[in-house]
């Protein structure tokens, strides 16, 4: 999520500090108790497809994770099926959320029923993520209000409502009151209107995930952590299928190494990934197409695409055929156009560890000069913003 934002110029926008200690910070009647110090992530594909091993060791390290499902109707998140099918298989507490690009009360029904059906239904909880005002007809409160009937009439689980404070009173003041929980984003502050969980900081580090994620705490005094992640709920009896690739709904974007096959682009098939970009091979990775073992010294690099077949991608200086699913795919070269499919956060670094606070759009063009991450196991377009990833999934060459 993209939270406590406000746009100037071409979509640029400044955040607040992030907070130290919280812990007895209170303001008018309500007290801020946490019941536990345990993390509250926000994850989403932006945090990669999660193996079995960090969603193992997420489970000592969380109270309950929220994953994305969904941006809009039109976008099913790249790893949500693999991940919460994770959490139940681990016994981790989780609820799915919904990134809200409805543009009228219709489109917010129609949304809900679609997020609903993709949903994983061992969630505890389902929540709207409403940041973005993309209602152009009728209300943003009759919108909102739609998409909580709409999944009132799907579902008897909580209700959650996540925006940033600003956002949050100005385009759903009325509407948020329908929900049965509030989940508000406020990096400067205790948010000052009342709220039963807090996203207080983007820059919360989790061993399990060895990576930086945003995280919430719980306001106690309102519903207590078991409200959110009661282990009971959890059908931990049914276990989701070995396989976590399921057919997606209709007009989704869905994984490149799953999707539709395609004709369009040079030297592309169906794995989204062209001839003369550039993967880095997971460490994850294991086999090669014809069985072998990788060495784990030949995990964590980057390596140039110079032959695309199927699910099959050979990796030059690799010298080897390795499966389209254990590469993360980068442009590479030197100065480039590209045209956003996706929203995208602007960086002040190349590891993509500190946000400036703004972001570009999907359809967007962009400006930039491919460069290395720090690591060297991925490309950053760098703009005269800052920088952003350059991972094939979320850009074309313009």
């Amino acid at each position: 999520m993209f939270k406590n934002h406000h746009r100037f110029g071409h979509r640029v926008v400044q955040t607040a500090a992030m907070v130290g200690a919280l812990a007895g910070l209170a303001w008018g009647s309500q007290t801020v108790a946490h019941a536990s110090t345990l993390a509250v992530p926000d994850i989403s594909e932006w945090q990669g497809r999660l193996s079995a091993g960090e969603v193992a060791g997420l489970k000592n390290q969380v109270s309950f994770v929220i994953n994305r499902r969904q941006y809009g109707a039109g976008y099913q998140d790249l790893y949500a099926t693999n991940n919460t099918n994770l959490y139940v298989r681990y016994g981790v507490p989780f609820g799915e959320y919904d990134y809200a690009r409805f543009h009228d009360a219709a489109s917010a029904r129609q949304e809900a029923q679609d997020f609903y059906a993709r949903s994983n239904k061992h969630a505890n909880f389902y929540v709207l993520d409403f940041e973005e005002n993309d209602v152009t007809s009728g209300s943003t409160n009759a919108a909102v209000r739609a998409w909580a009937d709409e999944m009132r009439s799907l579902t008897t689980k909580h209700l959650v409502f996540y925006s940033y404070q600003s956002f949050a009173t100005t385009y759903a003041n009325s509407a948020r009151q329908a929900f049965d929980a509030q989940w508000i984003a406020n990096y400067s502050s205790t948010p000052t209107i009342p709220f039963a969980l807090w996203q207080y900081t983007d820059h919360n580090y989790l061993s399990a995930l060895g990576q930086y994620t945003d995280n919430s705490r719980v306001a106690t005094s309102v519903h207590p952590v078991s409200w959110w992640a009661d282990s009971a709920a959890l059908a931990l009896t049914h276990a989701p299928a070995t396989s976590s690739v399921t057919t997606p709904p209709a007009n989704t974007n869905v994984n490149p190494t799953v999707a539709a096959p395609s004709t369009s682009g040079t030297g592309a098939t169906f794995t989204g990934y062209p001839v003369g970009a550039y993967a880095e091979l997971h460490k994850h990775a294991t086999r090669y197409t014809d069985g072998k073992a990788i060495p784990v010294s030949r995990r964590q690099r980057l390596y140039k695409i110079t032959k695309v077949s199927g699910q099959k991608l050979y990796l030059k200086t690799l010298h080897h055929w390795v499966w389209a699913r254990d590469v993360t795919g980068y442009w590479g070269g030197s100065h480039q156009s590209f045209k956003l499919t996706h929203k995208l956060n602007l960086y002040r670094n190349a590891s993509l560890t500190r946000r400036t606070g703004g972001y570009y759009v999907a359809g967007d063009t962009v400006h930039g000069s491919l460069v290395k991450s720090p690591n060297g196991r991925a490309y950053r377009i760098k703009t005269k913003l800052g920088y952003l990833t350059a991972n094939v999934r979320y850009s074309n060459l313009a």
